[in-house]
């Protein structure tokens, strides 16, 4: 999705939308993305790292959102089965690697022109979105690989 210089929230919007998200504009003009039927896993830096080579390696292409600010990423997802109970915080808080995910109404914050602490690493394209259950596998693979080499 080529963005052009004079584009602007609404018109990201509407970009969004062609893709079927349900996409709104916050109070500060910022694009939000409600957890349903996108959701996502947000991974601390380090690992996502190791996540992204894993998704490259296996030719799976999903829209993921480099969040410059807090140095996390979020990996856009198909939704988790029904009835998912884990919690948000795949690990527990006193781990050295962190990713949550989210639950269905959640809001998932978009790049949005004008705004440079979002910025898409890899840009959403139709009908292209990982498989849940598979990136949280990836997640914890990554995990077990950077907890293992320390």
């Amino acid at each position: 999705m080529a963005i052009p210089l004079t584009e602007t929230p609404a018109d990201r919007c509407t970009a969004y939308r062609r893709l079927g998200w349900r996409v709104v504009l916050d109070g500060h003009d910022q694009i939000i993305l409600p957890a349903d039927p996108v959701h996502g896993i947000q991974v601390c830096s380090g690992l996502a790292d190791l996540v992204l080579d894993m998704l490259r390696h296996s030719r799976i292409v999903t829209p993921i959102v480099d969040n410059v600010a807090t140095r996390t990423r979020t990996f856009l997802t198909t939704s988790p089965k029904a009835g998912d109970t884990r919690k948000v915080a795949l690990f527990p808080p006193t781990s050295t690697v962190q990713a949550i995910r989210t639950v269905t109404g959640s809001p998932i914050p978009l790049p949005t022109p004008g705004e440079d602490t979002r910025v898409w690493l890899d840009e959403p394209r139709p009908d292209c979105l990982a498989d849940f259950e598979l990136l949280v596998s990836f997640t914890l693979d990554a995990a077990r690989a950077t907890l293992h080499a320390a």
